[in-house]
């Protein structure tokens, strides 16, 4: 009887043993202790059968201490969830950093880099580069173009000296001073052909064969002799629309009818001007403003003529029919 009893004591001490072992204690990093089995383990945390009775609530896993979480690291079934929790050792942070060195491998058929210092011909003999140095170069020509129009510079050698100098050769040429024109072309048009001293309004080269004209600014008249020898004087005629008549146009045309006395070969000559109503016959212009005149006819009286209505202006001698 003794011997059984002894048997039922050890199984008893053997059991209580185990259950010790399932039980255990859960340390929270607070410093409070949970005691009892554990229950149910996921994502978000542990129960704990207690011993007391019932069941803790969930606690996250960052509430434990490092000790109770490397011990149920241990669990393989735990493992998985209490591992992202554990602070490792730094000899451990070594040995996995060690673990996920990358090893870069070669890359087969890899391109080679450009050089990091190209030469400066290697940028102009890329397409782009080429694009520029032709658009600079038709830039240079048409700025060469336009500063030997524009200074009476030969075409030719302004381009010519431009794209040998880009730039500054356009800009050597705008310095310079405007070329002089050559006789020829400083030569002054063509005087206007005169009237017909009958008023016909049509113009004809002279009423004498062989009369010569007479320059277009000057106040003599041409002569010609006629069938018996006598001299015989042309008109000259400055129409609107072939003339603009204004201050500047008498001052210009007519300089010898602003004087008190006239000169010897502007004594017999008047100034004919046909006006939109009337036709004065002059021998002086005593006034003359931005917009009009007065002028002194053979009567001696004194007339007012603005540059708006007069038709035309003819220069005659005096005992000339109109």
């Amino acid at each position: 009887m003794r011997r059984f009893q002894s048997l039922g004591c050890i199984v008893l001490a053997v059991w209580l043993g185990i259950g010790a072992l399932w039980a255990g204690e859960f340390k929270l990093a607070n410093g409070s202790v949970i005691r009892g089995e554990l229950a149910s383990a996921d994502d978000d945390g542990l129960v704990v059968k207690l011993d007391v009775g019932g069941f803790s609530k969930r606690e996250a896993w960052i509430n434990f201490a490092q000790e109770t979480l490397k011990e149920l690291a241990k669990d393989p079934k735990v493992a998985p969830l209490v591992e992202p929790f554990i602070e490792l050792e730094p000899e451990e942070i070594k040995q996995q950093d060690k673990a996920k060195e990358i090893v870069v491998k070669e890359v087969p058929n890899r391109l080679e880099r450009p050089d990091p210092k190209p030469a400066l011909l290697a940028a102009f003999v890329s397409p782009l580069g080429l694009t520029i140095v032709v658009v600079l170069l038709l830039a240079n020509l048409y700025a060469g173009y336009e500063v030997a129009l524009y200074r009476q510079q030969p075409i030719p050698l302004v381009c010519g000296v431009s794209v040998l100098l880009p730039v500054l050769g356009p800009i050597i040429f705008l310095c310079l001073p405007a070329r002089a024109p050559h006789a020829e072309e400083a030569a002054p048009p063509a005087p206007p052909e005169p009237v017909s001293p009958l008023g016909s309004g049509k113009r004809t080269t002279a009423s004498v064969p062989g009369a010569a004209l007479p320059p277009a600014g000057g106040l003599s008249l041409a002569a010609a002799k006629g069938e018996g020898g006598e001299g015989v004087t042309v008109p000259q005629t400055f129409s609107r629309g072939e003339f603009t008549f204004n201050r500047r146009f008498f001052e210009t045309k007519f300089p010898g009818f602003f004087r008190v006395v006239p000169s010897e070969a502007e004594k017999d000559l008047v100034l004919a001007i046909k006006a939109v109503k009337n036709e004065y016959v002059c021998k002086r212009i005593s006034r003359i403003s931005s917009n009009e005149m007065h002028v002194q006819v053979l009567n001696g009286g004194e007339v007012l003529v603005t540059f708006a209505e007069i038709a035309s202006v003819t220069i005659r001698h005096k005992d000339a029919r109109a």
